[in-house]
């Protein structure tokens, strides 16, 4: 095959020079080389996302502690990505300023809605259903439990969800939607939304997305490892899990492709002189 004109369709994912220096530079401190950064969505992808869901069209959302990550995924590959500046810190601020209290102790309260969320889903459902209401212990938070310090007294649970977090959850997977509409893939991911990160076991969030959004919603845990992974079978290690596997991938893709081509600084030389060159073939 022969030719003079080369042409791709490609995705580029761009950041801050500065910030990636300084990650780079922190990492090397302790003594590890760095190969090359990654867009979080994408290591998240490889520990959350099946290869069903990349053909088929899916959004990755990735709601960490001051950022949401967006990652959209259609036929096989990213198509668009975007990082909203709100995450799962804005919802703390907000029980700091609705209840007046530090943001340690918001963030305690946060923790204890998602857990309690969990236990009632899982342990009084057929209760729930029965007798229609739940307990009085379920609607209230004592925080004298909680060894906060602030005297806070017993909490509305109802008011903290409804009231103060649930808003910021609808402001969230608005931007989302709002997103995904503006990159053009409104109605093309019939796979929903995947939603993972440190804020994704927040209460209420995927009943949130799906009422917002009108998609199917998912809170994924990282897969693909084995061993004792107790400790990181959680969302927010989803990237950190995604990044071994995405090092794996590349470790075993790279020999086939570069046989005996240099790695490192030497790898990046070699394709700034090929990009050169094939510059110079094009009319």
């Amino acid at each position: 095959m022969t030719g003079v004109r080369l042409e791709v369709e490609t995705h580029i994912i761009t950041g801050a020079a500065t910030a990636m220096r300084n990650l780079v530079k922190c990492i090397q401190q302790v003594g590890i080389d760095v190969e090359g950064l990654v867009f979080s969505g994408i290591a998240s992808a490889e520990s959350v996302l099946t290869d069903t869901e990349k053909e088929l069209g899916v959004a990755l959302i990735d709601i960490g502690g001051g950022t949401t990550d967006v990652a959209l995924f259609v036929d096989g590959s990213i198509a668009h990505s975007a990082v909203i500046p709100i995450g799962g810190r804005n919802i703390t601020n907000d029980l700091a300023i609705g209840l007046r209290s530090s943001l340690e102790t918001a963030e305690k309260i946060k923790l204890s809605l998602s857990g309690q969320e969990k236990k009632v889903t899982r342990d009084d459902d057929k209760e729930s259903l029965s007798t229609g209401k739940v307990g009085k212990k379920e609607e209230t938070i004592d925080t004298a439990k909680l060894e906060i310090a602030e005297e806070l007294g017993t909490l509305s649970k109802k008011t903290l969800i409804e009231g103060i977090a649930k808003p910021r959850l609808t402001e969230i997977f608005t931007l989302i939607g709002m997103e995904i509409k503006r990159a053009g893939f409104a109605g093309l991911l019939p796979a929903g939304l995947v939603i993972t990160g440190g804020a994704a076991g927040t209460t209420l969030l995927s009943q949130v997305g799906k009422d917002v959004l009108r998609m199917p919603v998912r809170v994924a845990d990282p897969r693909g490892v084995s061993g004792l992974i107790d400790e990181i079978s959680d969302p927010a290690y989803s990237v950190a899990v995604g990044l071994l596997l995405y090092a794996e991938k590349i470790s075993i893709v790279a020999p086939r492709i570069g046989a005996g081509l240099p790695h490192g600084r030497g790898l990046v030389e070699l394709v700034k002189k090929l990009f050169t060159k094939l510059r110079g073939l094009l009319p």
